[in-house]
């Protein structure tokens, strides 16, 4: 996860286009979605045109802080169309930038309220056995987000005191949009609010 933390970094000194404020941005995933101006929105279109400040320092002391490998993976992953990233750019606590990502998985969602209960019970377990300390579950249910089902879960952030926020949204047959939302705990309630007009505004073809 350190990683990600470093990659924010980068990415925020790379200088990229701003979309306006309410703006849509095409996904690669299939969908449009309106983002506030505050935040960096990282397709794979985006990263591609800018590969060489993201793949080299070029004398940039924040670019040449980062790993060259991490940088590769990380771009490589965008760049394959399996990741991508927004950055808020403002409010910043200590060395965390606030992000949201987006994923799409194969995982079909709890069709009962005994498989429901099970994944919660779950995950609890998993996310501490990946991140390496115990991983709180606050809030683990089924919501309707864009007139489809969508998996809620909302838990302690990989790093000690952040907070991650994640919506499992139907899209086609077994597909799973995964919008994933990590913030400092200081910023939950700006995140919160900020995160769900972002998924209010997504318009899927």
């Amino acid at each position: 996860m350190r990683r990600w933390i470093g990659l924010a970094v980068v990415l925020l000194a790379l200088g990229l286009p701003r979309p306006g404020m309410g703006e849509e941005i095409r996904s690669g995933f299939g969908f449009g979605i309106s983002v506030p101006e505050v935040w960096l929105v990282l397709t794979r279109a985006q990263v591609a045109e800018h590969s060489n400040l993201f793949l080299e320092a070029d004398g940039s002391e924040v670019l040449e802080a980062i790993p060259e490998a991490v940088r590769r993976v990380v771009f490589r992953r965008i760049e394959k169309g399996e990741l991508e990233i927004f950055y808020r750019r403002e409010g910043h606590v200590g060395g965390f930038v606030d992000n949201v990502n987006i994923m799409r998985q194969r995982s079909p969602l709890p069709e009962s309220e005994d498989q429901l209960r099970a994944v919660c019970e779950l995950l609890p377990g998993e996310f501490s056995r990946v991140f390496g300390r115990p991983i709180a579950m606050d809030v683990c249910e089924l919501r309707e987000r864009l007139d489809r089902r969508a998996l809620y879960l909302q838990f302690d952030g990989a790093i000690p005191g952040t907070k991650t926020m994640q919506y499992q949204v139907e899209q086609d047959g077994d597909q799973t949009l995964v919008l994933t939302a990590t913030s400092a705990a200081q910023n939950v309630v700006r995140m919160l609010g900020e995160f769900e007009s972002m998924l209010a505004s997504i318009r899927l073809d």
